[in-house]
């Protein structure tokens, strides 16, 4: 997917899941971004929560898969750039389950008596 813009009144926050290596970038305004690591759900409320301030032009890119809060701070909008991560993993993966299938359907229709 190509980077997107999106533009934030004051106040608003923007929740969405995003990948690994996935960037933003404050093209206006200021924004704060906010954050937990997704391996550990199971901790609820208890997991650290990483919270990141972007004045203009600064970037962020996250270490790891989260869902993620995008809040426009400051007295006017703001507006950030979304790139949503490194590209081609999604076929890699895909690729790489349906080898182990095909595996696992082969051993079970040649298996010896």
């Amino acid at each position: 997917m190509k980077p997107f813009e999106y533009r934030y009144a004051p106040g608003q926050i923007h929740a969405a899941w995003f990948k690994c290596g996935s960037a933003i970038v404050a093209l206006e305004g200021t924004l704060r971004v906010s954050y937990r690591d997704a391996s550990l759900d199971w901790l609820l409320g208890d997991a650290p929560k990483v919270s990141v301030v972007l004045c203009e032009g600064e970037r962020h890119v996250l270490p790891y898969e989260a869902f993620v809060e995008v809040l426009a701070t400051g007295q006017r909008h703001a507006i950030a750039q979304i790139d949503t991560g490194p590209r081609g993993w999604p076929m890699v993966a895909t690729i790489g389950r349906w080898l182990v299938s095909i595996g696992r359907l082969n051993g079970a229709l040649f298996r010896r008596s």
